[in-house]
């Protein structure tokens, strides 16, 4: 079983990010994080813990899409993605993994090919 703390961030393509970045502070108070290190790729809008990760679609989303892109994700910490991270070698289940400056990520799919991502903070970066 793959231990997470909570949800981390729900990915959304969006057609202009600066217009969406505007439009979530607006409406909903979030506030930015890690843009210096990102930049708006993607924006990352948060309240408290809970976060929006704004990628720029660069026009209509393909039929299927890289799991960076359409993905929802859970947050775990170290010794929680290292047994996630066995849990899918042991499983034989595919995977990837990414490092994203400020967090380590594994990606995979679920039963009906929803990509979902686990991710751990780098001490110190937690949103």
């Amino acid at each position: 079983m793959i231990r997470i703390s909570g949800l981390d961030h729900v990915a959304i393509p969006v057609s202009d990010v600066q217009r969406s970045i505007l439009w979530y502070r607006k409406m909903f108070g979030l506030e930015r994080r890690f843009e210096k290190e990102w930049g708006t790729n993607p924006a990352f809008l948060c309240a408290g813990g809970t976060c929006v990760a704004l990628l720029a679609n660069g026009g209509g989303l393909p039929e299927t899409s890289p799991p960076t892109v359409r993905h929802f994700c859970f947050r775990t910490d170290d010794e929680g993605f290292l047994r996630a991270l066995d849990e899918l070698r042991e499983s034989g289940m595919p995977y990837s993994l990414d490092d994203h400056g400020v967090s380590r990520s594994l990606y995979f799919q679920d039963p009906d090919g929803h990509w979902i991502e686990v991710t751990v903070y780098h001490s110190g970066m937690e949103p």
